[in-house]
């Protein structure tokens, strides 16, 4: 086989597990997701040689929580759940998600390595590629939900409705809250590369995201995209208008503000009346609303080193953290919902948290020096952990590894014109 075809099938299976990783993270065998399977199984054929340093930063973190985690949970009072494998008992579960994120780390590195050979336009070449199959299967998506809306479909595993017909579009999702997440890290990515579609490309998924998707976390990421990466042209603009235009400006931001929390709010604020009312809406129950009255109390019973990893659905079923809240009904695990830097906290304390941080603050500074653009892309990356995107989910860290990538191109350049 001759060399570019060899490098052509490359191409085309990191280019499927990219897909894998971004879109299909609910297509699994029995528990455990195909594109986990498949990060796990290579590293032998990438390790090879020098490890990337960031890498080992982050697998040093995921050993030391695993290890923590381990060792507390002797102590801990672990009751099992019912009705589901034994990859969700105690202690099996913290390894399981042990390796959910070695799975994350592994994508950077694999993203790394493939991308060590190549030069940078190679890589905004393969991102613009990823995006375009996005596209295609965001205009799926939304065909398939026009179809179940219109009564064409009963229904689509694609779609989720309500009892009272309500239809939010949830793709290859649990539900239309992370799915818009995802839209928002394809529509961030599409800021990697210039193209005369992107206006169609980025018009279309926030429509998806506003009007199918209904994700107020995705709209919350696209406007915090959009400060980051406007900032310099929005503060120059600021600074030219009258005082008056800008308390107006402020006044109206602060309401929309005020009415996209409202809802959370409302529903936290009454949320021992509404149990009472509604004890078998496992969407109540389960989830961020239950989250937030949950997990704060974990994090105060457990400030330094956390709950212990993977541990929140085991736990919260104990009676001093939920409260008046029922126990997750049999067969199902909650998450809090809460995002992946809550999760650091309540999982793994201050410590693990502190440590995150550390290593992001690190690189930060290293990409500041080269000067390549890339620290927009990276002061993002924790913002999809902050708006609902679970730590162990695996796009976000395809975006970590051709970050790495792009410094290390624009670390050897200004090394080699010094």
């Amino acid at each position: 086989m001759k060399f570019s075809q060899q490098l052509a099938i490359k191409e085309i299976l990191l280019i499927i597990l990219v897909i894998l990783s971004i879109h299909f993270t609910e297509f699994k065998i029995g528990v455990v997701k195909l594109s986990e399977i498949i990060l796990l199984l290579l590293p032998p054929f990438f390790y090879s040689r020098k490890i990337n340093k960031w890498c080992l930063y982050f697998y040093f973190l995921f050993f030391t929580w695993l290890g923590i985690s381990l060792f507390l949970n002797l102590f801990r009072e672990l009751p099992p759940l019912k009705g589901l494998s034994l990859l969700k008992s105690p202690y099996l579960i913290t390894i399981g998600r042990f390796l959910e994120l070695i799975a994350c780390v592994n994508l950077v590195a694999i993203t790394h390595f493939y991308f060590k050979s190549k030069s940078g336009e190679y890589i905004v070449r393969f991102v613009k590629r990823i995006v375009f199959i996005s596209f295609v299967l965001i205009i799926f998506n939304s065909l398939t939900y026009l179809l179940v809306t219109k009564g064409v479909l009963s229904n689509s595993s694609l779609v989720y409705i309500t009892s009272s017909n309500y239809f939010r579009l949830k793709g290859g999702f649990i539900e239309g809250g992370p799915y818009g997440l995802m839209l928002s890290f394809v529509f961030v990515l599409s800021f990697l590369y210039r193209s005369r579609f992107n206006l169609v490309i980025r018009t279309f998924i926030i429509f998806n995201i506003v009007f199918l998707a209904k994700s107020k976390a995705g709209i919350l990421l696209l406007v915090i995209w959009a400060v980051i990466y406007y900032y310099k042209t929005v503060y120059r603009k600021i600074k030219s208008l009258s005082f008056i235009v800008l308390m107006i400006g402020g006044v109206i931001a602060v309401f929309a503000f005020a009415k996209l929390a409202n809802v959370y709010i409302e529903h936290i604020q009454n949320m021992e009346k509404y149990v009472i009312q509604r004890p078998e809406d496992t969407n109540l129950i389960m989830g961020r609303i239950a989250g937030s009255h949950i997990a704060p109390k974990m994090v105060l019973d457990n400030p330094i080193f956390g709950i212990g990893l993977g541990n929140y659905p085991i736990e919260r079923n104990l009676k001093k953290y939920r409260s008046f809240i029922p126990e997750s009904p049999p067969g199902k695990t909650d998450a809090h919902g809460l995002g992946g830097i809550f999760q650091l906290m309540v999982d793994g304390g201050v410590f693990i948290l502190f440590l995150f941080i550390l290593i992001l603050i690190y690189l930060i500074k290293k990409t500041l020096v080269l000067r390549n653009g890339m620290e927009i892309f990276l002061f993002v990356f924790p913002c999809f952990f902050l708006t609902g995107v679970q730590i162990y989910f695996l796009y976000p860290w395809f975006l970590l590894g051709i970050i790495i990538s792009l410094n290390e191109k624009a670390d050897s350049k200004r090394r080699f014109s010094s």
